[in-house]
């Protein structure tokens, strides 16, 4: 990482030489300036840990450059330390203070005091950039194992279709040559296909989904809900289930998405009450905003509620219900890149309960032009 650099600003000469001095034994580059006009073309020119400032300046005083430094957002975060020869008085520090300043030096300088109080700024300005060349380096290796995701993913999808396809034909033109056994190991090797193929394809909607851009709009949830809880109904029309919608519930956030995100929700509550003979699902809003799906199957150990919307996270094994384990990593995701928050209560065989919360800005840059 490179050294970080501080500005010195003084029209007095013989005061950027002492400042230099004072503060040459640190670890940083010193960039020195004789004009306010000059600092601010300093600014823009590189990052600065912190910049020292006088007051009084002709032109341009310290106040001034400090105000428009403040105005622009390439340059407003710079830390400034006003060092000046006025009168130490409330008035002065409480327009400096104003101005943006961080802190007060007057002169004489104590060069003790002066290194220190840099210091503290150049071990921020060092932390700062390795918590952002961190994150940046995990984002880059985010975005890597999100494209080896889908390419392996896509990639591992064109040999389990034969695979599949020519158990099919084995066990319908080669049924009568086959014992019960060697049809039992044709239809595991089906389902096995099958699993896997529904795995890669949660996988790659995971992929996809991580990096959608939002289109972001106020539309009515209790609609979708129902549109949802008609396409679980047909598909099991013999199932006795109580579907409680609670009407008018409002959402802002990307339709498209959250339909995903709730389908994800109501199936699974759908799936998790099949062993009940009647069972109940309900969609809601609490008074705090929580939107919530709740159930009365089978519920799960809340001692491994932190392992939810993780990826192949399961509560139940696949004997009991089938899955892949990615459908609540999904809704977890959707909702954080809604600025939402995504938890359960439950407990066996006493139902469950998934709480979801949606904190989009009112207007957010992907909203769909109206």
């Amino acid at each position: 990482m490179n050294r970080p650099s501080v500005l010195i600003v003084d029209d007095v000469e013989a005061n950027l030489i002492a400042l230099e001095a004072q503060l040459s034994q640190l670890e940083c580059n010193l960039v020195l300036v004789s004009s306010g006009n000059d600092g601010l073309r300093e600014l823009l020119k590189r990052e600065f840990a912190v910049m020292l400032l006088d007051v009084q300046m002709p032109e341009m005083d310290g106040y001034e450059m400090a105000a428009y430094a403040r105005e622009n957002p390439a340059t407003r975060d710079v830390p400034i330390i006003f060092v000046t020869a006025m009168l130490e008085t409330e008035a002065t520090a409480l327009r400096g203070y104003g101005s943006g300043a961080v802190d007060f030096l007057f002169k004489p300088v104590n060069p003790y005091i002066l290194r220190s109080k840099v210091q503290v700024f150049l071990d921020l300005y060092s932390s700062r950039r390795k918590v952002t060349d961190t994150l940046a380096a995990h984002q880059r290796t985010l975005k890597d194992l999100e494209a080896f995701n889908y390419s392996v993913s896509h990639d591992l999808r064109a040999p389990l279709r034969p695979l599949d396809g020519f158990s099919q034909t084995l066990l319908e033109d080669y049924a009568d040559k086959l014992d019960e056994r060697g049809r039992g190991y044709l239809l595991k090797i089906r389902a096995a296909a099958q699993r896997m193929g529904q795995l890669i394809d949660d996988l790659l909607r995971l992929s996809r989904i991580r990096s959608a851009e939002l289109s972001a709009r106020e539309f009515n949830l209790s609609q979708l809900g129902e549109t949802i809880t008609a396409e679980l109904r047909a598909s099991e029309p013999e199932r006795k289930v109580e579907l409680t919608l609670q009407p008018g519930l409002m959402a802002r956030g990307d339709p498209a998405l959250l339909r995903i995100a709730l389908e994800n929700l109501l199936r699974n509550a759908w799936k998790f009450t099949s062993k009940r003979p009647a069972a109940h699902i309900e969609l809601g809003q609490r008074e705090d905003g929580a939107y919530f799906v709740r159930d009365d199957g089978v519920g799960f150990d809340t001692t491994y509620a932190a392992r939810l919307g993780q990826p192949f996270q399961r509560f139940h094994g696949a004997a009991q219900f089938e899955g892949t384990g990615i459908g609540l990593a999904i809704v977890a995701l959707i909702v954080r890149n809604h600025g939402g928050q995504f938890w359960a209560e439950s407990a066996p065989d006493q139902g469950a309960t998934f709480f979801f919360t949606l904190a989009l800005p009112e207007e957010s840059p992907g909203d769909a032009a109206g």
